[in-house]
């Protein structure tokens, strides 16, 4: 850690950053919260390492830490992740365990007193595929995220495989509430049927075009 720090009147105002590179995860459990990881409740992290890049500036008492975050090889025990999702259609045929393997999960950070985001979210899980997706976390660890996972497991079916499916967690970080983001998959429906119209226009405009030339 390298900075500065005064005190202003009665406050103690930092500048200050962090740079910690495959940090043990164990020894750092108790310093997450302080990044805006907050665990679901009866879970924890165990082996892997982490790494952080973070700037903290401010007054002590309204601190405002930015930057990026990414653990990596560890495990969050007590939270099936596959059994939590499987209230999503698609994602229900996916077997899990009392315990989630996650390979990567990094993110840009962002935490003050008015809560914590996170952006460009990535989460590699073995067991199901990719996560991917960005949101907010409030005062009172209110979720508000909007994801999409890219399954690539043998569970599901082929046409299956590899397709983004699209969801929301809310709920609170203890207790995390997974549901299918339909308004999302409508948008997304509305933009392929929109594309297809405009391939298909340009391929008749082309057409008439290319007859006038003969």
């Amino acid at each position: 850690m390298t900075g500065i720090y005064a005190e202003q009147g009665e406050s103690m105002v930092l500048n200050m950053k962090l740079v910690g590179p495959t940090m043990p995860v164990p020894e750092l459990e108790t310093f997450l919260p302080a990044l805006g990881v907050v665990l679901p409740l009866g879970s924890r992290l165990e082996g892997g390492t982490a790494s952080v890049t973070l700037a903290m500036e401010g007054p002590a008492n309204r601190l405002v830490t930015s930057g990026s975050l990414a653990l990596n090889n560890t495990r969050l025990t007590g939270f099936d992740l596959p059994k939590k999702m499987a209230g999503i259609e698609k994602l229900a045929g996916i077997r899990g365990g009392p315990d989630t393997e996650i390979e990567t999960l990094s993110a840009g950070v962002r935490v003050s007193p008015e809560g914590a985001s996170a952006q460009d979210m990535k989460l590699v899980v073995p067991a199901m595929g990719e996560l991917s997706g960005a949101g907010t976390v409030s005062p009172t660890n209110d979720l508000n995220f909007k994801m999409r996972a890219t399954v690539h497991t043998s569970v599901l079916l082929a046409e299956m495989r590899n397709t983004p499916i699209l969801f929301t967690v809310q709920g609170t970080c203890a207790n995390p509430i997974f549901r299918p983001d339909l308004k999302a998959v409508a948008e997304e429906k509305v933009k392929s049927v929109e594309g297809g119209l405009k391939k298909t226009a340009e391929g008749l405009l082309k057409g008439v075009v290319g007859r006038k030339k003969e």
